[in-house]
């Protein structure tokens, strides 16, 4: 056979199995840049706090309230109500079974607490059933997570509350016309039960105003507004340790006699580079629903012979329904961040540039972050300044969808 030939042959075959190998490598790459494997997530402007966790005592001026004889006591307001000067505020009954008919009577008024709250949605239309259900469904959570960690006291706090919610999405969704017929009938059973009691022995009164409480914990000589302004680390050591008072006679009640009120957290000295004597900090209180307050930062107490300093917040406002429960966990809010939410998995180094790829149209374009804070797998980065910075364009802007799943990216890449 003519060896020109074969040799023709053997070139055509290679020629061919390269260009298939050519084509193949094309199509590869071409398939590659058309990938339908990409997910995005929105950029989004979010606000996230760091917090510290810390127990606070509360110091307030406060004073007893006492009545002559021993016996059940049935008070004709609620806890934190402002009382004037010489309101009758409580009624004392001595008889064998009023303690029991007290705790009857506290169950109605609980149970006609949650039905006259749940009943508040004369302005609210069914459209806002969403935002019940959100409500409910975040609590419901937040009280699964803290049964789960063992919190049953912070369970028992807030179940009337998701009563009251789910009260409410009866009314939104017309599932009940009304709770009236059973206000009507818890309040006759209160009405018949406090009948009962007969005749009160003594009537308790004021002399002065001031907001009534009906907790008496021993403490209202000792953490005091005059100790919360002078107290040093050793002061504030002792009191924390002292025993409650040995209080004489038949204390009832309380009232606080000023609407300022001051909480002081023990954290470790390390922390003091969060914090400035006179500046208004937030501070949350799990066991008040999660109530956020801002406080001013009134003192910080130091000491030399200590590794730890005392932070002392004070503050006039008093929220209704507050628990004043003299020691309690808080959560100081020590700095805020408002940015993008991004995360960590997404954010990519190119050309020493920290930043992601966003999807622009059928393209991949890589644009610039400038991170504040992770928290949980996430970067708060910097928001987009379209006013000051003439290279916005190149960072990260609202609502530029993240490529948070992608192969082989780079800038310009045809991603449909």
């Amino acid at each position: 056979m003519d060896k020109k030939y074969l040799k023709n042959v053997g070139i055509y075959v290679l020629s061919a199995v390269l260009s298939l190998l050519l084509i193949g490598y094309i199509v590869y790459h071409l398939f590659n840049s058309f990938s339908q494997d990409v997910e995005t997530s929105a950029a989004v402007m979010v606000t996230v706090s760091e917090t510290f966790t810390a127990d606070a005592y509360i110091f307030r001026d406060e004073k007893l309230l006492y009545s002559q004889n021993e016996g059940s006591v049935n008070f004709m307001y609620d806890d934190g109500t402002m009382v004037r000067n010489g309101a009758t505020v409580a009624s004392v009954y001595s008889g064998g079974n009023t303690d029991e008919i007290k705790t009857l009577v506290g169950d109605l008024e609980r149970r006609i607490s949650i039905l006259e709250n749940s009943s508040l949605v004369k302005d609210i239309s069914i459209s806002d059933s969403t935002e019940i259900d959100s409500q409910i469904t975040s609590l419901y959570h937040t009280m699964t997570a803290r049964l789960n960690s063992g919190d049953i006291d912070y369970v028992l706090r807030r179940k009337d509350e998701l009563l009251t919610l789910l009260n409410k999405r009866q009314l939104l969704l017309r599932l009940v016309d009304s709770f009236n017929p059973q206000l009507a009938e818890l309040r006759s059973q209160k009405t018949s039960l406090t009948t009962s009691l007969g005749a009160a022995n003594e009537m308790v009164t004021v002399d002065e105003p001031g907001l009534l409480y009906s907790e008496v914990d021993g403490y209202e000589s000792i953490f005091t507004l005059e100790a919360g302004d002078t107290f040093t680390l050793g002061d504030f050591h002792e009191m924390i340790n002292k025993e409650p008072a040995d209080v004489k006679g038949y204390p009832i009640g309380k009232i606080a006699t000023d609407y300022k009120w001051y909480i002081a957290c023990e954290v470790p000295t390390v922390q003091q580079q969060y914090y400035s004597v006179g500046t208004v900090y937030t501070v949350r209180f799990p066991y008040s629903g999660d109530a956020e307050l801002p406080m001013k930062l009134q003192r910080i107490v130091t000491s030399a012979d200590y590794d730890s300093i005392v932070l002392v917040f004070s503050t006039g406002n008093v929220p209704d329904d507050f628990n004043f429960l003299r020691k309690q966990s808080v959560e100081i809010v020590q700095q805020t961040y408002t940015g993008y939410r991004v995360p960590v998995s997404s954010v990519r180094i190119v050309d020493d540039r920290q930043g992601v790829f966003v999807k622009s149209g059928n393209l991949a374009i890589f644009k610039e972050i400038e991170p504040l804070v992770e928290i949980d797998g996430y970067f708060i980065v910097a928001l987009q300044d379209r006013q000051n910075d003439e290279n916005y364009a190149d960072k990260l802007g609202m609502y530029d969808l993240i490529i948070t799943k992608g192969k082989n990216l780079y800038e310009n890449k045809i991603i449909q």
